[in-house]
């Protein structure tokens, strides 16, 4: 190997490559344009010169034997494990002085623009702030490409020893530009940007690229003067002094500069503006709103990300949170004048804070309650004997601030609760529930309800066609979620349905069947079995009376003569029908007789009563000046059917033939008196007639129609018996099922406090009804005496399942 004599080597002195590296940079730094060729060339200079030092420090220090190595070592870099504790080298010496020119050139061009703008202020200060930073960013980048080669080697081993306030060329400039130059304009640069943004948000026009400008600048100074990664690469020198991108710059961990030196201020500043701003203006909804879309707009157009939040919470905070009372005290007015568009934008602006939304919905639930009273309060008098004005009273309410909730609200489940709260309130008990007897008020919606699905559900010229049932039956629903004693409705329906199956008169069958599914769907299996059951025995009994026709046409060629139908009731699904005394005309008691020994013959063992106060029939009336066909009740047709012998009777003596009890008959007789049918020789009294009077057939009736309804007289129901009958029931009934209820939860529990006994008791009845305290203490006195659970010895409120 042979080894260069180092007397040979003529190395340049870095007076003369400074010389020509400050032309360089003055180039740079003055925004004239640099070819490629002369870029190359100045970073050929500071790689020759660092080389060229390099070499000559290890040729004039090592031994002949290892010069390959040191060479190779030279050329890789050595290690820093290697260097510790060495005495510095030329190459040591030639880096420092070279970072420490390039630091003083960049120093003092930086304090010439210092000096510039000392005097400066305002949009002049941005204007000239932003154009020199432009300006700089641009030449550092260009400065750092020259001196990659120092970065790479002179500047990464420093790094990598520890050494301090060393720093790669670029970071090393914006370090100087943020010492030297930001530091002592910092306080009048924020200022005027916050001016010019006070000055937009009054209205005025301003140039928003001296903001961001700014604003890029203070990110990309939070740069991390630790960070030793190369920005630039010499084998792509750029062919323009044009801007590169910036250096990534991630989101948190370098934007103290920006943070402490703006945004802070940006966001106190932001505080004040809205906190000046008048109470007027604040409660206009629609000009708040804009005010924080303007801001967010604001953040978006030319400031960093990292500020929208935090921007975001502050004007939320002064305009909405600290304004609270002031909605809030605004929220009831725009209800009473339905101002759905401004409330909501009240909703939008206080849904964005914490519990802002909380007052709001409580004034909702309380002026729904109102409202409820209120529009109940008008129809007291006239709903409590209307359920269709009743209910559609309601549903007047509800769809009003269903479609509010809906719309202004969004659906908001907390508004949802409001107005749900609201409903059961209102509904539950109002002007016309307290109407009646204290121990039906919480009955009476549930009964009116009932009623209202007989109206609608039962054939009349009044009703909805069939395709809008099924929207008239979801409204129902509505209102029997809102229902709390639910076994009430389930009784006064349960009444209601049966006599619609009885006498034919539902408007639709598969109505009937939707209003069951629905029912079921909403209170479980359970609570419509017997609707069920008594579906299914109407449909029985017409495969059944097909039968029994066929069977007396075969055996007996048609021997009824009429057109003969029965429905067979199921015991304990129905409700209960007292049977009542009545004789029947032959024809009627032959058909009877006939389908009797029919079921018996088809059912051995069962045993058919015969309900004569549900049953129904037409009479053919030829005795008149046209033929008139009367629909009738069985008392009715027994009664007429006797005047086919003879043309009078006593009151008495029809009471003997037809064997009706006397309040049966006055009530048939004189339904067919007021139909001018029949006439009496005496007035009746206080509904009775004397038992001598003379009711003879009236030959000179005359209707328009032909086919006259005679039984709507004769049945009229007495609602009042009715009501209290069904809250007799109910108590009845709802005794057994909490009985029930307490043991399913102690055969459960085996032991359990008393309030968490009465609790989970509620819950389970809650879908049913809502059970009284009182109701629920006697049921457990009740299974305490009857041994199926008892109270712990020593602990009265704690009892025990007794297996």
């Amino acid at each position: 190997m042979v080894t260069p004599s180092t007397s040979n080597v003529r190395i340049a002195s870095l007076t003369e490559v400074w010389e020509d590296l400050t032309d360089g940079l003055n180039t740079a730094y003055s925004r004239q344009p640099m070819s490629s060729q002369r870029y190359m060339g100045l970073y050929t200079s500071v790689y020759n010169y660092c080389t060229a030092i390099t070499l000559s420090g290890n040729l004039s220090n090592r031994r002949p034997s290892t010069l390959s190595g040191l060479q190779n070592g030279s050329a890789m870099g050595v290690s820093s494990t290697q260097r510790i504790g060495r005495a510095p080298q030329g190459a040591d010496f030639v880096g420092h002085e070279m970072y420490e020119r390039l630091k003083a050139f960049v120093t003092a061009y930086v304090v010439d623009i210092q000096t510039k703008g000392i005097d400066l202020y305002g949009e002049a200060l941005l204007d000239f702030y932003t154009k020199e930073w432009s300006n700089f960013r641009i030449s550092s980048k260009v400065m750092d490409g020259i001196f990659a080669y120092l970065n790479r080697h002179w500047i990464r081993r420093e790094l990598d020893e520890g050494r301090e306030n060393i720093y790669m060329i670029y970071t090393l400039a914006l370090m100087i530009w943020k010492d030297k130059l930001y530091a002592k304009m910092k306080e009048r640069v924020t200022d005027a940007v916050l001016e010019l943004i006070k000055r937009e948000r009054m209205g005025d026009t301003i140039n928003k690229g001296f903001i961001s400008g700014v604003v890029e600048c203070l990110v990309e100074l939070g740069i991390d003067d630790q960070d030793t990664s190369s920005r630039s690469s010499p084998t792509a020198p750029p062919t323009t002094l044009s801007p590169g991108p910036a250096p990534a710059v991630p989101p948190t961990d370098k934007l103290k500069v920006y943070r402490e030196n703006f945004e802070l201020k940006f966001l106190r500043a932001t505080k004040e503006f809205y906190a000046q701003e008048s109470a007027d203006f604040l409660g206009q909804g629609g000009s708040v709103e804009k005010r924080i879309d303007e801001e967010l707009t604001r953040c978006q157009l030319y400031l960093n990300g990292h500020t929208m939040a935090i921007l975001s919470s502050t004007c939320e905070e002064v305009l909405i949170t600290a304004q609270l009372e002031l909605f809030q005290n605004a929220f009831g007015g725009l209800l009473e004048n339905s101002k759905d568009e401004d409330l909501s934008r009240m909703f939008k602006l206080c849904s964005r804070v914490s519990s802002g939304l909380d007052n709001l919905r409580a004034a909702l639930e309380k002026h729904i309650t109102k409202e409820g009273h209120m529009a109940l309060d008008k129809v007291a008098k006239d709903a409590f004997n209307d359920a269709r004005l009743y209910i559609t009273t309601i549903l007047d309410v509800h769809d009003r601030y269903s479609k509010l909730v809906g719309g202004s609200f969004s659906n908001d489940a907390g508004f949802i609760q409001s107005l749900d709260k609201a409903s059961t309130n209102f509904i539950n008990s109002n002007a016309v529930t307290t109407r009646s007897p204290s121990s039906q008020i919480g009955n009476k919606s549930a009964e009116l309800l009932a009623r209202y699905c007989d109206q609608l559900l039962r054939k009349s010229s009044k009703n909805t066609e069939e395709s809008d049932l099924e929207g008239q039956l979801v409204r129902i629903m509505i209102v029997f979620k809102y229902i709390d004693d639910k076994d009430v409705f389930l009784k006064f329906y349960t009444k209601l349905f049966s006599k619609r199956l009885i006498t034919e008169i539902s408007a639709s069958d598969d109505a009937e069947t939707a209003l069951i599914t629905k029912l079921k769907n909403m209170c479980g299996y359970e609570y419509t079995t017997r609707l069920l059951k008594m579906v299914n025995d109407t449909q029985v009994s017409k495969d059944l009376c097909t039968d029994f026709k066929e069977k007396m046409t075969t055996d007996h060629k048609n021997a009824l003569g009429m057109d003969f139908n029965i429905l067979v009731l199921s015991s304990g699904s129905w409700p209960t029908f007292t049977p009542t005394s009545l004789h029947l005309p032959v024809k009627l008691s032959n058909c009877v007789e006939n389908f009797t020994d029919f079921y018996h013959a088809k059912h051995n063992g069962r045993r058919l009563t015969w309900i004569y106060s549900q049953s129904r029939g037409e009479v053919v009336a030829l005795c008149y000046s046209k033929k008139y066909v009367f629909t009738s009740t069985t008392a009715q047709m027994t009664t007429l059917l006797m005047y086919n012998d003879q043309d009078s009777f006593s009151f008495d003596s029809l009471m003997e033939a037809t064997k009706m009890e006397n309040k049966t008959a006055n009530a048939v007789v004189i339904s067919l008196i007021k139909n001018e049918i029949l006439k009496s020789d005496k007035e009746p009294s206080n509904e009775e007639l004397p038992a001598d009077a003379v009711v003879s057939f009236n030959p000179s009736y005359s209707n328009k129609k032909v086919k006259v309804d005679l039984s709507k007289l004769a049945i009229r129901p007495d609602v009042q018996k009715e009501t209290a009958d069904v809250q007799k029931n109910v108590d009845e009934d709802r005794k057994g099922v909490i009985d029930a209820t307490i043991v399913r939860i102690m055969k459960t529990r085996k032991r359990i406090s008393h309030s968490q006994l009465m609790s989970e008791v509620i819950q389970q009845l809650s879908i049913r009804f809502k059970p009284k305290v009182e109701m629920i203490k006697r049921c457990i006195g009740f299974l305490i005496d009857k041994e199926y659970m008892a109270r712990v010895d020593g602990q009265n409120d704690t009892y025990e399942y007794i297996a």
